[in-house]
């Protein structure tokens, strides 16, 4: 039943529905498989919780995956293979303990390596951040020997032209006049021929750094530009429910600010709902808690499946999703509560040939 909290009715639960199987490309685990060989009609939930023996492969297979997904430092590759040795024999339920303990250090591995990433990354940062102020300090340098070079072409043009007008003085005829000419222009023209020579090869320098400058700030923005990206990748990782794939309380935390603030800034609806599965222990105690877990699963996917891509729902404890519907009104949020209630309905899982009777409950 769909109850509309607004109104103060509290929720009726009802229990004449069966389990959706949807999400065909999930793993079937061990005691939960199909009755059928095409993978899309009802499944069979076990009779009790299976002993270690029954599940061993599946938690062998499932401890292989997890190694197989993570990125280990080159010192703890040789540990990560013999682990995997390990996983692939029987794994009896006294090695169970030990296989988990290493698998802990591999996992702390991978945490300090990230650490060691990133304590390496700033300290390359800071590197080059020394060797950008260095070159910056030397293009300043290279500024002022730059101008101090025409400072003293200038005093000696001065200089030569001053020599010049004492030698037209003190010329007594004109050959005399004629040679102290030619020497002083020649002075005059040596001058201007090293003053360009000193200014050409300080402007070549200077390029050269500020080149060498803007190759340095590229790498560093593209380097922060990738561990940006890192940093996201493991953020979003992180909001994530592992079980369900759908989003956990932390990034439902993160969304129903975001949303509330909106709201607030821009006016319009917003709705919150609370999706509760009926009597989620008498699954978890009656089947497994394998059957549990794939009955999640199934039951995430049904629900998101149906959303628009405005709304969103999270995980919010074991067997509770909570929802946030904007730019909507009451009346349309409790008719998607009531799609999504008859889509569980509508779903079958069938427990030795019988159906298995979960239903949904929701609150506006």
């Amino acid at each position: 039943p769909v109850a509309e909290a607004a109104a103060g009715a509290a929720p009726v639960r009802q229990e004449a529905a069966e389990v959706p199987a949807v999400l065909d490309s999930l793993p079937v685990p061990p005691g939960l498989v199909p009755l059928d060989d095409e993978g899309d009609g009802p499944f069979s939930l076990p009779s009790s919780e299976p002993g270690y023996s029954a599940v061993a492969p599946h938690i062998a297979n499932s401890l292989r995956n997890l190694l197989d997904e993570l990125d280990l430092p080159a010192s703890h590759l040789p540990q990560g293979e013999a682990l995997r040795e390990r996983l692939e024999g029987n794994l009896n339920w006294y090695e169970l303990v030990p296989v988990l303990d290493d698998l802990a250090v591999l996992l702390l591995a991978i945490n300090n390596g990230g650490q060691r990433e990133f304590a390496g990354y700033l300290k390359q940062l800071n590197e080059r951040l020394a060797a950008f102020i260095q070159t910056l300090s030397e293009a300043h340098e290279g500024y002022g020997a730059s101008a101090q070079s025409a400072r003293n072409f200038n005093q000696q043009l001065q200089d030569q032209v001053t020599d010049l007008q004492n030698s037209v003085q003190e010329a007594v005829d004109l050959d005399a006049l004629k040679q102290a000419l030619e020497q002083r222009l020649e002075g005059l023209l040596q001058s201007v021929s090293n003053h360009q020579r000193q200014r050409d090869s300080a402007e070549d320098d200077v390029a050269e750094r500020l080149q060498g400058l803007v190759k340095r700030v590229a790498e560093m923005e593209s380097e922060a530009q990738q561990f940006r990206a890192h940093i996201e990748e493991q953020r979003q990782k992180s909001l994530l429910d592992p079980l369900t794939g759908l989003p956990n309380r932390a990034a439902w935390s993160e969304r129903l600010e975001l949303e509330v603030a909106r709201r607030q800034r821009y006016g319009g609806q917003l709705l919150m709902a609370v999706l509760d599965i009926d009597h989620f222990k008498r699954i978890n105690d009656g089947y497994g808690h394998l059957a549990g877990d794939r009955v999640l699963k199934i039951i995430a996917g049904e629900l998101n499946r149906r959303l628009r891509k405005t709304d969103f729902i999270a995980r919010f404890g074991g067997e509770e999703f909570v929802l946030l519907v904007p730019a909507t009104p009451l009346e349309g949020g409790l008719q998607l509560l009531e799609t999504l209630r008859s889509a569980v309905e509508a779903c079958p899982f069938h427990f030795k040939g019988e159906p298995v009777t979960i239903t949904l409950s929701a609150g506006i």
